[in-house]
């Protein structure tokens, strides 16, 4: 399987954006399209994906990328959000990319810390 360095490209944007609350740049990667499905909730279009990012946000005070992993079109990223309600949380997060756009993220995580503390 040949690495996709537009992939990579766009799901670091993707992390350095959301870090800095910089939703405008966020929303340059997101395909209009695209879907996100996760323990917290799912979203389809980019509007509605970028606004459930932005409320993650507001609790959010950091993440830390363990690993990544690229295959293709693929971007798995495993990490540890740091957040204002709960323990660090670890987060596995899969995306898709098409021409340089997140087509499809997938989120798996426990969410109990986070919704025990919001």
């Amino acid at each position: 399987m040949t690495h996709d360095d537009s992939a990579a490209t766009a799901a670091a944007t993707y992390f350095e954006a959301w870090l800095a609350g910089d939703f405008a740049r966020l929303r340059t990667v997101l395909a209009d399209d695209a879907t996100f499905s996760g323990p917290m909730g799912q979203a389809h279009g980019a509007d509605e994906c970028l606004r459930g990012l932005q409320g993650l946000a507001t609790i959010m005070t950091g993440i830390e990328i363990r690993k990544v992993f690229t295959a293709g079109s693929d971007v798995l990223t495993w990490s540890e959000m740091a957040t204002k309600v709960a323990d660090l949380v670890p987060v596995a997060n899969w995306m898709h990319i098409e021409d340089g756009k997140i087509t499809r993220i997938r989120a798996a995580f426990d969410p109990r810390g986070i919704l025990a503390g919001s």
